[in-house]
């Protein structure tokens, strides 16, 4: 699968999934994109810590306080990236436990 130069490619495994964004996308919205499941129950307010992804490969930006703080708060580890806080500006690797083989 090819895309246009410059739009981002998010790679979901297991299974290989992908989907390409615009850059500056919210990685939650890339995730529901891609038609997989991922838990939101605080509307991506980065309240309920819920969105935690493990990120395989890619650059993603610094960890603002306000997500370590509901990472924190809602126990979720260090790790992991909550996908409400992310924005997509270049190819990345995404997983998450429950995925299975999406």
């Amino acid at each position: 699968m090819s895309y246009p130069e410059g739009v981002p490619v998010v790679i979901f495994h297991p299974g290989g999934r992908s989907a390409d964004v615009k850059k500056g996308t919210l990685l939650i919205d890339a995730v529901r994109r891609a038609g997989l499941p991922i838990a939101s129950p605080c509307g991506d307010d980065l309240v309920c810590g819920r969105c935690g992804v493990r990120v395989l490969s890619g650059r993603v930006t610094r960890e603002a306080p306000i997500e370590r703080r509901a990472k924190l708060r809602n126990r979720v580890d260090g790790a992991l990236r909550l996908a409400c806080a992310v924005r997509v500006h270049d190819d990345l690797e995404i997983t998450a436990d429950y995925w299975g083989e999406a």
